[in-house]
């Protein structure tokens, strides 16, 4: 079916592309036009201009650019028929759709949508049917009732080796399938002497308990899988399907489209890890939950949730890995400007065996004991026989204070700050000094979790991956052996992203956050910090190299001037050489 242009025209004409934008990521009135942060790339400068006269919108940043269609069609991961639909709903404007025959090719992400809703309903079928009891009976062991189990459309993927493959291979071409992230080509990218299966078609899941993974407008985008057999070697437990044009994990939220509205009412998330945790909690009338399977939590994540609520509880497992996780999450619900508590569970539990175990009103009663950041840390803390010693102390409140750095409100900064003095006893006024120098940092692109997406950028440039230049080996020469005021310098005047190999980032990053948290570090320590790898031997040739050893607690101003003006002026090449090709 085809929409006519006029009615294109007409829910255009009749949509405020502020209106629609501000639901994703706040604007404010800039001249003629609205500036924000863009929702499709992180940044902390507003480059994302929308003009509200013509429409349009345009990120100075990514590049990204479009009218109001294409910004729910990227924004959501949907078709062009889809955004037109969904902006015709809130414009209350009805469709009179005109004949057009079904065209495959014509519409890639349409087809991926078609694949994947059939095979959901393949995988539920085999659940179903006769293949699929000893999967059923789990579930049934794991406290799931029919109708849960059909509301989630779960499902089993049966052992054969191409067994999917040869139920499609009629209705989709190869490459379509492949494409779907179902069927995979067993040493596709191998010689055929390499392999005797070069070339061999088989499916991804297989023997698995399937969970379909929906977008918010609840379509099948992607498939996680359960392993059945526990004695199958090397197998991964959970496996996921890969990304594809339509299923992009890192702004995927798994239940959020059986959620999202119980999200409104209750204004919070609650936040689980796993398939099993959300049903589970689903199940019991616990309605308003989402999890981030397949991946940890990620910024885009957090901007989807921010459209929903303000205020995020994480409920993740007891174990290492959980608190791990857990500490993340805070991180970037803080960043983006949402309130956070957490639900310390006993050890040995997760959401699912909690509710199972305590029942709805149990777990309603542990969500009135959540913690705040504060609470949480600190409890972890004193878990471990951390918080007896000054030094220890001094670390924790270092944590919290790296925690607060993160928050865009002052005013919420303030109370926080507030709270940190009274419980231990601290003056304010050392606590604002700590967190200004925190913010210095953070301004020039420290951090005392380096960010991962720096040194990802600056390991996909692989003539910088095996040899540092010359000025980044200079710099940490600097950094061990200058004076304070060499020190202090480098501080306030480099800009890591400026930096190219990624193991002299880490390195000075490390470096500039220890003299900045007042430490001392001796050769042997900065080994034990880095004992292998590209990190190892930089450390080795730039400070152990007797012939160009520096001068210990030695003024370097005049050197380090000439290397950041070194480094200003690579930079500058690069732009210009890459502006005329």
């Amino acid at each position: 079916m085809k929409i006519p242009q006029n009615k294109i025209d007409e829910i255009a004409a009749s949509t405020d592309i502020v209106d629609v934008i501000s639901a994703y990521t706040p604007l404010r009135k800039a001249g003629r036009n609205f500036m924000g942060r863009c929702p499709f790339h992180e940044e902390r400068t507003p480059s994302f201009s929308v003009s509200q006269e013509k429409g349009v919108y345009h990120c100075f940043g990514c590049g990204k650019s479009g009218n109001v269609f294409t910004f729910m069609m990227d924004i959501d991961n949907v078709t062009f028929y889809d955004a037109v639909k969904t902006l015709a709903d809130k414009a209350n404007i009805k469709i009179d759709y005109e004949y057009e025959p079904y065209d495959p090719d014509r519409n890639k992400i349409e087809l991926l949508y078609e694949i994947n809703n059939r095979a959901g309903r393949y995988f539920h079928e085999n659940l179903m049917g006769r293949n699929g009891a000893y999967a059923k009976e789990y579930l049934h062991e794991r406290g799931l009732k029919e109708d849960i189990i059909k509301k989630f459309g779960l499902g089993y993927s049966l052992r054969e080796k191409d067994a999917l493959y040869k139920k499609f291979q009629n209705d989709f071409s190869t490459e379509e399938l492949i494409a779907s992230g179902l069927v995979l080509n067993i040493g596709a990218n191998l010689p055929a002497e390499a392999s005797a299966q070069a070339g061999e078609i088989r499916d991804r899941f297989r023997g698995r308990l399937m969970f379909p993974v929906f977008n918010e407008a609840g379509k099948v985008v992607a498939f996680g899988g359960r392993r059945m057999d526990d004695d199958s070697g090397d197998e991964a437990k959970y496996i996921n399907s890969p990304e594809t044009k339509i299923y992009n994990k890192s702004k995927t939220l798994y239940g959020l489209n059986f959620a999202k509205n119980k999200i409104k009412e209750s204004d919070y998330v609650i936040l689980v890890e796993g398939y099993m945790d959300l049903i589970s909690l689903f199940q019991n009338g616990v309605e308003n939950v989402v999890a981030s399977s397949g991946t940890s939590l990620t910024a885009l994540h957090s901007k989807i949730i921010s459209r929903y609520t303000k205020e995020v509880v994480i409920v993740y497992d007891s174990d290492l890995a959980g608190q791990n996780a857990s500490r993340r999450a805070i991180e970037l619900i803080i960043e983006n400007g949402m309130n956070v508590n957490i639900i310390p569970l006993p050890r040995g539990d997760d959401p699912d065996t909690y509710i199972k175990k305590h029942g709805t009103d149990g777990f309603r009663n542990l969500l009135n004991k959540k913690q705040s950041i504060i609470d949480y840390i600190g409890e972890s803390y004193i878990s471990r026989g951390m918080l007896e010693s000054p030094e220890d102390k001094t670390e924790f409140v270092r944590e919290i204070i790296g925690l607060i750095a993160k928050m865009r409100d002052e005013i919420k900064r303030d109370f926080y700050i507030k709270d940190i003095a009274e419980r231990f006893s601290i003056y304010e006024s050392i606590i604002r000094k700590e967190l200004d120098k925190t913010l210095k940092l953070k301004s020039k692109g420290l951090t005392r979790e380096i960010d991962d997406k720096l040194i990802s950028k600056a390991e996909k440039d692989t003539s910088f991956k095996e040899h540092p230049q010359t000025f980044e080996i200079s710099l940490i020469k600097m950094l061990f052996y200058g004076d304070d005021l060499t020190k202090d310098y480098i501080i306030n005047n480099l800009n890591i992203k400026d930096l190219n190999n990624p193991a002299s980032i880490k390195i000075i990053d490390f470096l500039i956050r220890t003299f900045s948290d007042n430490k001392k570090i001796n050769i042997a320590n900065l080994f034990n910090t880095f004992p292998e790898g590209l990190e190892n031997k930089i450390i080795g040739n730039a400070l152990l190299d007797e012939s160009s050893v520096l001068e210990e607690n030695r003024n370097y101003i005049n050197d380090v001037k000439s290397l950041l003006n070194q480094i200003n002026i690579t930079k500058s090449y690069k732009k210009l050489y890459i502006r005329n090709n």
